[in-house]
């Protein structure tokens, strides 16, 4: 899998760094956490701290295009990512099917 940086963007007033990257592999397309991996190895960035926001894949083409986000501290990044996105790069896990689990049925 190679990995290219093609926009790099300081947000200070977030405490991260929020890359535009484009992905080239052979075979099927990655999963995220394996385009994740990738990314963190190039970048050579903390993987506590790190958020593959989005990943577009064009029909036919061998290369998908990553919005990450690299934050300086991982307080900031669970206070500033929403729910979805920490769940999508497992720092958080469902809470949703446990709620479901516990509450009771309703009858009729």
């Amino acid at each position: 899998m190679k990995v290219t940086v093609a926009k790099k963007r300081d947000n200070v007033l977030l405490g991260r760094a929020e890359y535009e990257m484009e992905i080239e592999f052979d075979g099927k397309t990655p999963a995220k956490n394996e385009m994740r991996d990738a990314v963190i190895q190039n970048l050579g960035c903390n993987p506590d701290t790190t958020i593959l926001k989005r990943t577009k894949g064009t029909f036919g083409q061998r290369k998908v295009m990553a919005r990450v986000n690299v934050y300086k501290k991982k307080e900031d990044m669970m206070r500033i990512e929403p729910d979805f996105s920490l769940i999508r790069n497992k720092f958080k896990e469902a809470a949703a099917k446990e709620k479901k689990a516990a509450a009771p049925k309703k009858k009729g």
